[in-house]
């Protein structure tokens, strides 16, 4: 059985008859007629009931419609997946967290880009929901997420890199001279969060409520530059992981007493071909962190 019997067959099952079947397809009648009859003496069944020029279907020719239609629908949704492998094989997307997104892509990323130089790169600052969204549409090849522990059953997650907040305020406030601070003493100093429906900002108002406290947030920011410039020029605290909060040397961060872990993961699509970019980007970044062969845990 061929494809193009295949093609042939759910053609006269869907449009009735020879002629109409042949003029959708734009060959010739006698092509579909010795298509049909072949592929009925290779099954040895009859698929059709013919009737007055019209073919009705039979019991074993339904059967046949049924799982033929599903076979073409599989083929030809194939060959889109291939071409656009062929299309984007020098192109590869990536989500990342949307204040963290610039220093996780420093982590993990320079080595890479120098060792592929001819791959062309995407970014998106998403947030989880998105991000798990953007994988399961394709849109994505991979993401780094703040880790809220669920996970659609679809994707596959590795921990890639684990830190903790700090308090990062400007150098005359008077927080600045305190060797850690309690969540408590912050009750009436102003703080940016990040994103509101972030799961950062809800790991931070829970240590808040955990400790009977409310946070005073004068703003909820989603550009890391306005945030340093606020930050920086004394007008409001905001909470950092340690490693990015040490790239900006004008501020003074100060540890936490209690401290608040937080974890970021490797995201991608398990059920989903990856091609051999994107499987050499997850390997580089599982290496780069400690989770793959050799290599060194990221983090604390």
């Amino acid at each position: 059985m061929t494809i193009t019997q295949m093609q042939y067959f759910v053609a006269v099952c869907e449009y009735g008859t020879i002629s109409k079947s042949a003029e959708m397809l734009h060959i010739s009648q006698p092509s579909i007629s010795l298509a049909i009859k072949d592929l009925e003496e290779q099954l040895g069944v009859t698929l059709f009931d013919r009737e007055n020029k019209r073919f009705q279907l039979s019991q074993e020719g339904k059967y046949m419609y049924e799982v033929t239609k599903d076979i073409l629908t599989q083929i030809n949704a194939l060959e889109v997946q291939m071409k656009d492998l062929g299309k984007h094989r020098n192109q590869l997307c990536i989500s990342v967290p949307i204040l963290t997104g610039m220093f996780m892509l420093n982590l993990f990323m320079n080595d890479f880009r120098k060792e592929h130089p001819d791959i062309y790169y995407i970014i998106r600052q998403y947030n989880s929901p998105k991000a798990f969204k953007s994988l399961d549409d394709g849109s994505c090849d991979v993401a780094i997420i703040v880790d809220e522990g669920k996970l659609p059953g679809n994707l596959e997650k590795r921990p890639v890199f684990s830190s903790k907040f700090v308090f990062c305020v400007n150098p005359d406030n008077p927080l600045a001279k305190e060797k850690a601070i309690n969540i408590v003493d912050l009750k009436n100093a102003p703080i940016i969060l990040s994103q509101e429906n972030s799961y950062m900002a809800k790991i931070l108002k829970t240590a808040f409520y955990n400790a009977n406290s409310v946070p005073n947030i004068l703003m909820y920011g989603v550009e890391l530059s306005l945030i340093r410039n606020l930050v920086s020029s004394g007008q409001a605290g905001t909470f950092l992981i340690k490693e990015l909060a040490d790239t900006w040397p004008e501020v003074v961060t100060v540890p936490l007493t209690e401290k608040i872990p937080i974890t970021f993961s490797l995201v991608w699509r398990k059920d989903k071909f990856q091609n051999k970019k994107t499987h050499t980007l997850i390997e580089h970044i599982l290496l780069k962190s400690g989770h793959g062969p050799g290599g060194r845990q990221a983090g604390v």
